[in-house]
């Protein structure tokens, strides 16, 4: 068999069952990317005979005698595509995953296809655009200026410095590299919601072929961690251990199985056998936190920064000013209603992953997808008794994180492999597991009293806020303090109160996600407000303008914080809220929906506190380089957040110089320093205020 692609003959063949893309990246042609092996994303998208598929799904051997287009090959020997040109000029992407695929689609459309882009696009998923970028490159627009004057890029739209090589499938990701006499995890996970692991038989498995180790918990640290990730390690309860004797929800890793193959692993993963001890499971958190309910983690304590093991609290907060209870009593009108928010997982097109080896001077070095590359090293220094010099974690382009990579749901289970066999490693999730088995946004049942007097000012706001937090409580009370205190302290009100209460359940565990528990909160306050104006017959956004904090109000928001009285120094939202309510009025071109098709509008706001909780620490370094340029060294990593582009902006504003001149590391623990994390906005407002103040020393 010979494979023609990108106008080259491979003699290399496929091995049985072999599919076209995982071919075609032992071919080198890392451009074709991994987002669900299903056919649902199109990040694996090619071009056969000029046709895109998605390699996923086609049987490597079908290739044979047909030319096989990838991203890699799309110019040919022209510097760039015209549709990789278009997505440069429009800025199409973000994290820049799933943009291969999406521009070897868009290259293969006809001018027809242009008018329905949602028909011709259904093959191709993006998590980070929102596709309006995307549309902009089809449509020939251009969204960046290309060159500016020295010391003005700041505040400009200037072009991602990574932009051609993601446009051209060059830009490298976790797995886009090769290394020799690597080995393959894969994970047994659990049947059952809540079980004890009574014994685990390995002979069977030890017995496949290729097979180098089969870990379970007696082989893992017995160490409590958290998944979460936060620059202050009591933020999140001790209530993990990286493989345990409990599973406490289906889909938990019971076993790792190290071997030369994924298919290896997988048939060994098989021939385990795991004797349960099967333990009541509790999946509503009402029911979880009710007298004689059983406990989930009944070995644990307060010690463990739990807030109340045995009703099942992973954390629980309360606080009242005013009277609220008065207030409602003697308002005009009130409101008070119950919602629910369901779990949504964040569903970046790279999933959870990573790669692990021990170098020539024993270093343990972590190549992963991770939002906090240095909190993820001071764990698994902890973890496994390394000193700090003796791990590296380090992350290249990160394909979507949205809060789910501010958690190490790999990064342990690499270490403990190949600190046992001495050989590199590479662990990478599913689709699958990514659902079952990493972090979801925290449904939330959300009970709200509210009231107002007749004049449209607000009286009394009280949230009762019901947390599920999963089967561990990563994140659990950051959540749920979030969630209380913004959603209420933008609205200036002289009664308040809020009770909430974060619960442990057999269900996947909650963590980070963009919103940090505000999304929740935030449809009942909004839908409050507006049943109250239209009970006095105000319009919403005027009951918004009566209510909202102004210039010189504290921001207040029980129980009492650091931020507890703070006096607004800035201002802004009363122009925000005009400029909403002119666009909204305005009359424009009306959608063209078919009849069944019903038109609504509507306002809401809300205020996030992108202050990390409890603190964020950024380390940066810059330095005149021998090209006469500048060498700057940044912690905070990227994932389509734009810190790469706004961090070379900031330093090329400072000294008065130009982009181009301003050459940047970032994510990677071996350049020293420290950074808490990229999540938040954090990595462009605290560590771009290290990289401003860094500039400014040079």
């Amino acid at each position: 068999m010979s494979f023609e692609v990108n106008g080259k003959t491979f003699p290399q063949e496929p091995r049985d069952g072999q599919c076209l893309r995982t071919f075609l990246r032992e071919l080198g042609h890392f451009g074709v990317k991994k987002g669900c092996d299903a056919g649902d994303c199109g990040a694996c998208t090619v071009l056969l005979d000029g046709e895109p598929v998605h390699s996923c799904l086609i049987p490597a051997f079908r290739a044979e005698g047909r030319a096989v287009t990838t991203i890699e090959g799309l110019a040919g020997d022209h510097g760039a595509h015209p549709m990789q040109q278009a997505f440069l000029d429009a800025q199409g992407f973000q994290c820049g995953f799933c943009t291969a695929g999406m521009i070897l689609t868009c290259a293969s459309l006809n001018q027809a296809q242009l008018t329905d882009l949602g028909s011709a696009l259904k093959g191709n998923i993006c998590r980070c655009t929102g596709y309006r970028s995307i549309e902009d490159a089809l449509l020939g627009k251009t969204n960046v200026e290309e060159s500016v004057e020295p010391g003005t890029a700041f505040g400009r739209s200037l072009p991602a410095p990574a932009g051609p090589d993601v446009v051209r499938g060059k830009a490298h990701y976790t797995f886009d590299t090769q290394i020799d006499g690597l080995l393959h995890i894969k994970l047994l996970r659990s049947p059952h919601a809540h079980a004890k692991i009574v014994a685990i038989d390995k002979s069977d498995a030890l017995r496949v072929p290729g097979v180098h180790a089969v870990m379970t918990h007696e082989d893992a640290p017995s160490v409590l961690i958290s998944t979460a990730r936060h620059e202050k390690d009591w933020m999140d309860p001790e209530d993990t251990r990286i493989l345990d004797d409990v599973v406490r929800f289906i889909g938990q890793k019971v076993a790792a199985v190290v071997a030369e193959s994924e298919a290896a692993a997988e048939e060994a993963c098989r021939r385990l056998k795991v004797d349960y001890e099967i333990l009541p499971a509790l999946i509503d958190p009402e029911q979880a936190m009710a007298p004689g309910a059983p406990v989930i983690h009944p070995d644990r304590t307060t010690a463990n920064r739990i807030a109340d093991p045995q009703r099942n609290l992973a954390a629980e907060t309360h606080g009242e000013y005013g009277d609220v209870a008065a207030a409602l009593a003697t308002s005009a009108v009130t409101y008070e209603a119950t919602f629910h928010s369901h779990r949504v997982q964040h569903a970046a097109l790279e999933t959870h992953g990573g790669l692990a080896w021990l170098d020539a001077s024993g270093v343990l070095n972590v190549r992963t997808s991770t939002q906090v590359p240095f909190l993820t090293r001071r764990a698994l220094s902890d973890i496994f008794g390394l000193p700090l010099d003796k791990v590296r974690v380090f992350c290249e382009r990160v394909g979507g994180g949205f809060g789910g990579k501010q958690e190490m749901f790999v990064e342990d289970i690499l270490a403990l492999a190949t600190l046992k066999t001495g050989r590199p490693v590479k662990l990478e999730l599913t689709r699958e597991e990514q659902f079952i088995a990493t972090s979801t946004r925290h449904p939330m049942r959300v009970h709200i009293k509210a009231g107002a007097d007749a004049d449209g000012r607000l009286t009394a706001l009280q949230l009762e806020v019901l947390s599920n937090t999963g089967a561990y409580g990563n994140h659990a009370g950051p959540v749920m303090f979030h969630s209380l205190s913004e959603s209420i302290a933008v609205y200036n009100c002289p009664n308040k109160k809020v009770d909430g209460f974060a619960v442990y359940t057999n269900t996947v565990p909650s963590g980070a996600f963009r919103g940090y528990g505000l999304p929740q909160t935030q449809i009942a306050i909004e839908a409050a407000i507006d049943e109250l104006a239209r009970q006095l017959g105000i319009s919403p956004y005027d009951m918004r303008r009566r209510n909202v904090v102004k210039l010189g109000d504290p921001m207040l928001s029980p129980p009492p914080s650091e931020f507890h009285d703070v006096l607004y120094g800035s201002y802004g939202l009363d122009q925000c809220l005009d400029l909403v309510e002119r666009a909204m009025r305005a009359d424009g071109p009306q959608p063209d929906l078919s009849p069944e098709w019903l038109i609504g509008d509507g306002v809401a706001l809300t205020m996030i506190d992108t202050v990390p909780p409890a603190g964020h620490l950024a380390d940066a370094m810059i330095a005149l380089n021998d090209d006469g340029g500048f060498d700057l060294t940044v912690g905070t990593a990227e994932f389509g957040n734009g810190t790469s582009t706004v961090h070379r902006q900031i330093a090329a504003t400072t000294l008065a110089t130009t982009v181009d001149r301003i050459r940047l590391r970032q994510s990677d623990t071996a350049h020293g320093g420290h950074d808490t994390g990229a999540y938040g906005s954090a990595g462009t407002f605290v560590a771009g205020k290290a990289t401003h103040a860094a500039a400014m020393q040079l």
